[in-house]
């Protein structure tokens, strides 16, 4: 049970720990304490969801919804995934989508379905100009979605 960030980020290195080397475990964890370190930035609008968590999953939800804003999902034998507004991201406007979608694929080699879901490798996350833009594609989902405590989007 993942009760505290401490506990869910030692679970998610752990869970990456049984694939990858040392030294890209260490490029791994850094982005997810950048990933950290953007929610910290955003108090009252993201915290820390404490779920019962067996994976390794680290999850920062709206604070106003409870809703997920996004999700760091380790993976055997392949790098963490970052998922943005897992579950709300089908309340996006198509153009929010096609959007968050095009800043995404410019950031990875992976070819995501535009109709999927809004995630990214931290494998694309290491490098600092995808980092910088992911963050600001999340301040800006994040000023244009407020999620409702019923758990529906609504775009401003």
């Amino acid at each position: 049970m993942s009760a505290t960030l401490p506990l869910a980020r030692a679970a998610f290195l752990s869970a990456v720990s049984r694939d990858t080397i040392q030294t890209e475990r260490t490029r791994l964890l850094a982005v997810l304490d950048a990933m950290i370190a953007w929610s910290d930035a955003h108090p009252g609008l993201v915290r820390f969801r404490a779920d019962p968590n067996e994976k390794g999953v680290v999850r920062f939800e709206c604070a106003d919804s409870k809703a997920i804003f996004w999700a760091a999902t380790p993976r055997r034998h392949d790098a963490p995934v970052l998922e943005l507004l897992p579950g709300a991201s089908r309340f996006l406007t198509d153009e929010e989508r096609a959007s968050a979608m095009s800043t995404l694929n410019a950031h990875t080699r992976e070819d995501l379905d535009p109709a999927g879901r809004l995630h990214i490798s931290f494998g694309a996350l290491k490098n600092a100009a995808a980092q910088a833009a992911i963050f600001e594609l999340m301040d800006g989902l994040l000023a244009k979605t407020q999620l409702t405590n019923g758990g529906a989007v609504k775009v401003s």
